[in-house]
């Protein structure tokens, strides 16, 4: 899979291949983590359109439904309490799901309609029933719900800043081979809209990691939303924290239950969750008695505000591997996991992603360390996923930032990066 992007955040242009392990290395500021964004923001909102869509119908028709329910109650007078509970039952949104479900809803909207015509004339009520008709049956245009979430996502994420800040157009393409998966337009009010059919996208999930003292924050997030739930109905709410899709995202996922006792695990986790443990002598869990994350040694817990920053940041992927959402159908999108590493731990964190990547696991990392740079570049021809590694560099220098592919001649990263030290001497 390519990325193609030209004129968003701080690149204005940039052309990297997704598939198997992409590193991205350069200065700070340099736009390294853009691309780890939009790729998180297109996955989510994929994977996320359909659902979407339905919460969004099921609100109007439940609307409705409670519009009717409500002015029966109050204008029309009903023969028996029986009765009374009929139209009650009839007009609830869980009854409607139910028939929905056992595909039953032109009998549904029969009955609707013989229950409005024996009780009133009211042309009100017949308006409603018309409106229903229209939502429920009205065929679904797929490419306007995919423009529609990949708004609510990259609003979510970017605070509706995608387009470079002195560019009038940008766009956001995804390819496969020749084959044009996904062909994004930006226009200067950051308006976002599909120039293609989509095509079918193999990776259904997407996780990025920012930093591993999330798991510090749990009272905070666990109160806080993203764009994406704050809804109409939620806008109105003083006083919640507000955070980026992708902190709430991750948060989510890091304390859910570990799956992994339900099944038998995959092959590559036995082998990660082998080595995880070792390098931290334990395991980070979520604890449903502390309502927080927890560092596991030697039979105690201990509060994970008490734990070094990077054994979170081994522990996040313990976490991540036993809730199940590092699998072949997903992308680990890691930024810049070296600056809360020693040097030694950055080898081993490189190796672990090796690792991953080796039982086809797709990864992007960016980085400004040269440890964990040489440490991909060896672990890649160690574990044979050399075909499936491309190093990117992306120059301040330059006027365009542009991210180049330097799979040979990856010097061109260690140069830059040794920069400051040549200029001290």
């Amino acid at each position: 899979m390519r990325i193609e992007l030209e004129n968003i955040g701080m690149l204005k242009q940039a052309s990297v291949d997704v598939d198997g392990l992409t590193v991205i290395a350069g200065e700070n500021d340099t736009g390294k983590s853009t691309i780890g964004k939009i790729v998180f923001c297109i996955i989510k909102a994929i994977s996320r359109y359909e659902e979407d869509f339905k919460e969004s119908k099921e609100f109007k028709i439940e609307e409705i439904l409670n519009r009717m329910f409500f002015h029966i109650r109050r204008n029309i007078k009903v023969d028996s309490e029986k009765e009374a509970h009929k139209i009650a039952h009839l007009l609830d949104i869980d009854y409607y799901l139910a028939q929905k479900q056992n595909e039953d809803l032109e009998v549904y909207l029969d009955d609707l309609k013989n229950l409005i015509n024996d009780i009133s004339e009211n042309r009100f009520l017949k308006d409603l029933i018309k409106r229903l008709e229209s939502i429920m049956f009205v065929p679904d245009d797929k490419q306007k719900l995919i423009e529609n979430a990949l708004y609510k996502v990259f609003n979510s994420e970017f605070n509706s800043n995608i387009l470079n800040y002195d560019c009038e157009v940008g766009s956001i393409k995804l390819f496969e081979n020749n084959l044009e998966l996904l062909n994004i337009s930006v226009d200067k009010d950051n308006k976002i809209k599909l120039q293609n059919k989509v095509e079918p996208i193999e990776i259904k999930e997407a996780t990025f990691i920012e930093t591993p003292l999330i798991l510090n924050n749990h009272d905070m997030l666990i109160r806080s939303q993203s764009g994406l739930d704050l809804t109409k109905k939620r806008s109105i709410l003083l006083g919640v924290p507000y955070t980026t899709l992708h902190t709430k995202d991750l948060f989510e996922k890091l304390k859910l239950p570990n799956i992994s006792f339900f099944y038998e695990n995959d092959e590559f986790e036995k082998q990660v969750n082998t080595e995880l443990s070792s390098i931290i002598n334990g395991e980070i869990i979520y604890d449903e008695d502390e309502k927080d994350f927890v560092y596991m040694k030697d039979g105690k817990k201990i509060p994970i505000k008490n734990t070094a920053t990077g054994i979170k940041a081994f522990g996040i992927i313990q976490l991540l591997i036993n809730s199940g959402f590092i699998n072949r159908t997903s992308i680990l999108i890691l930024d810049e996991p070296d600056i809360h590493l020693h040097p030694k731990w950055q080898l081993q964190y490189a190796q672990i992603i090796a690792i991953l990547v080796k039982y086809e696991i797709q990864i992007i990392v960016t980085s400004h360390s040269p440890y964990m740079i040489q440490s991909f570049i060896k672990y890649s021809q160690d574990y044979k996923i050399s075909e499936k590694s491309n190093f990117y560099l992306i120059d301040k220098e330059d006027e365009m930032s542009v991210s180049k592919n330097v799979n040979n001649s990856v010097n061109e990263i260690f140069e830059l990066l040794a920069q400051p030290m040549n200029e001290i001497y």
